[in-house]
């Protein structure tokens, strides 16, 4: 497999920081080293549209899953993406609307009006800023042509127009939740604290917006395009976005301690520069119509138990996917989108994300276990499934080394890439023969239901030799991620891993505990364990007396 590679940029495409973060061309690497066969590719996640679409710009035909709308929906923006004089033209034609009297580009500036400390002029300003734990608005930020700009003080008339949007918000809140959730709908207080979210101003535009798009009488591209816009917008201006970077890349719906009123009108600009492309399109359809042999992506409209029910006479010579980090604040907002944009119909099932609250790393190893297990029956033995862990963490690997082993693979390599911060796994299909013909030879005699030898239970003497083995075979410290993932290879390795309802809270305990042992030093005396540098004290003690 490749080496992971490429320059880490960061994308402006709709919702990425939900997104997993890997280098633009990673996907055409992974393409490459799979061959130039018809067989397919599948990626059952479908968690990086993009990654899906180069594995299809380099000839393969791949095969994703998911039952997100907006993760299909950006799939297909980035199979086909829309052009950057439609998106002009389409604003333009946006901006021409008359609202009452007005254009409706300027009725919506006019939402964000603020004035000038220098020069008095009257202009909409890009965002004001709001202090959370008191719900006051402290500042604004403009860019005013007489070359005053920046963050300012928020004024008077600022507070006033807030005040003004804040009582007007209960009817403009109401019509954008019967979009997502009926009224007597029992997600309906779900939908309603997502919604919380967004700030009264901007309910108010993406709803006006929401609604010439329901009476648009144009072409299915035109309202694909601006759906494509006010999805864009619509990630843009909830308060997610904090004016001091804390959380660029959120996982949970909570309010930065002073988070950025993005002005609504200027996120469609934006996404006009962001969304616009001159890429050719790559084939994109919906299952069971198949895109051609020299190259597409092919999209299955539901979860992977329900696909390998009908996937029948599809020769899948690879997985590969960048699995996805549990994150409440895109599964429920996408919920919360799709209902918003398109209605309450588009989102089906998918809406029972809005009530959940559970997304701790067992869960996750748990959902993970389900999607690999029905992975199992979908392939065949030896077929190659490469998992790329965006953003690892102690806990991230031990999810999914529990899950994909429990779900009957076996790990082939383990590749970590510091400079991409991401992790390369490796895994094949156990041999049904093979897993048989092992336990048949084992002195053990212990055999599990699913038919492999019984797991020994973990010891923390086996971990601490195990820690102590790493560092010497490495010949010098290592930071603790290192570490981890070395010893859940080890445990893979054995047959170790023992899954059990809260296995990986175990395994996050055991080895902290090993590595507590006085013949380890933490080199930069953090306080936690799962942070730093890890060496041998004995390294220590042997190099002080080498000074002597």
């Amino acid at each position: 497999m490749p080496n992971m590679s490429g320059e880490k940029t960061e994308s402006t495409a709709p919702i990425n920081r939900f997104l997993p973060c890997l280098p633009a061309g990673i996907g055409q690497q992974y393409a490459n080293e799979l061959g130039d066969s018809t067989d397919w590719i599948l990626d059952p996640f479908g968690a990086l549209p993009r990654f899906s679409v180069e594995m299809a710009r380099a000839g393969q035909r791949v095969l994703v899953t998911t039952g997100n709308p907006i993760s299909r929906f950006l799939m297909d923006l980035e199979a086909n993406p829309p052009r950057f004089a439609d998106l002009t033209a389409l604003l333009s034609d946006l901006a021409a609307v008359r609202k009452e009297n007005t254009r409706l580009e300027l009725h919506l500036q006019s939402l964000y009006l603020t004035r000038c400390e220098n020069c008095k002029r009257e202009l909409p300003a890009e965002a004001f800023l709001w202090d959370s734990k008191t719900n006051t608005l402290i500042g604004r930020i403009y860019n005013c042509t007489c070359g005053s700009s920046g963050e300012h003080a928020a004024t008077p008339e600022d507070l006033e127009l807030a005040a003004r949007w804040m009582k007007a918000d209960k009817i403009h809140r109401s019509r954008a939740l019967e979009r997502v959730s009926p009224i007597n709908d029992p997600d309906r207080p779900f939908a309603e604290e997502a919604l919380s979210f967004y700030p009264p101003r901007a309910v108010y535009a993406i709803g006006m917006i929401i609604n010439r798009l329901e009476g648009l009488s144009t072409s299915e591209e035109a309202r694909r395009n601006l759906s494509a816009l006010i999805l864009f917008a619509i990630d843009s201006t909830n308060v997610l976005w904090s004016q001091h970077n804390e959380r660029p890349r959120p996982r949970l719906l909570t309010f930065p301690a002073v988070f950025r009123e993005n002005n609504v009108w200027m996120a469609f600009e934006a996404g006009v520069k962001a969304l616009g492309s001159n890429e050719n399109a790559v084939p994109l359809t919906i299952w069971p119509e198949q895109p051609p042999e020299s190259g597409g992506v092919c999209v299955y409209e539901g979860p992977l138990r329900e696909l390998a029910r009908e996937l029948k006479g599809i020769p899948i010579k690879g997985v590969v996917s960048p699995i996805p980090r549990p994150n409440q604040a895109f599964w429920t907002l996408s919920a919360l989108w799709s209902g918003w944009i398109w209605g309450a119909d588009s989102v089906g099932s998918f809406k029972a994300l809005l009530r959940r609250r559970r997304y701790d790393w067992q869960w996750h190893a748990e959902a993970l276990k389900s999607l690999f297990t029905n992975l199992s029956v979908l392939i065949k033995d030896e077929t190659p499934f490469i998992g790329i862990l965006a953003e690892p963490e102690p806990a991230f690997l031990t999810a999914v080394f529990l899950a994909v082993q429990s779900a009957g693979f076996e790990l082939n390599t383990l590749d970590m890439s510091p400079e991409m911060d991401a992790d390369q796994l490796v895994w094949k299909k156990i041999s049904v023969r093979r897993t048989y013909a092992e336990n048949k030879t084992s002195n053990s005699g212990m055999i599990s239901p699913r038919g492999q030898k019984k797991p020994l239970p973990l010891d923390v003497n086996f971990i601490r030799k195990a820690l102590r083995d790493l560092l010497e075979t490495e010949h010098k410290p290592m930071n603790y991620l290192a570490l981890h993932a070395g010893v859940l290879v080890i445990l893979a390795k054995k047959g170790m891993l023992t899954w059990s309802d809260d296995s990986v809270s175990q395994i996050e305990k055991i080895i902290p505990q090993a590595l507590s042992s006085e013949e380890f030093i933490h080199l930069e005396y953090r306080t936690s364990h799962e942070s730093g540098i890890w060496s041998l004290r004995r390294w220590d003690q042997q190099q002080t007396l080498e000074g002597l």
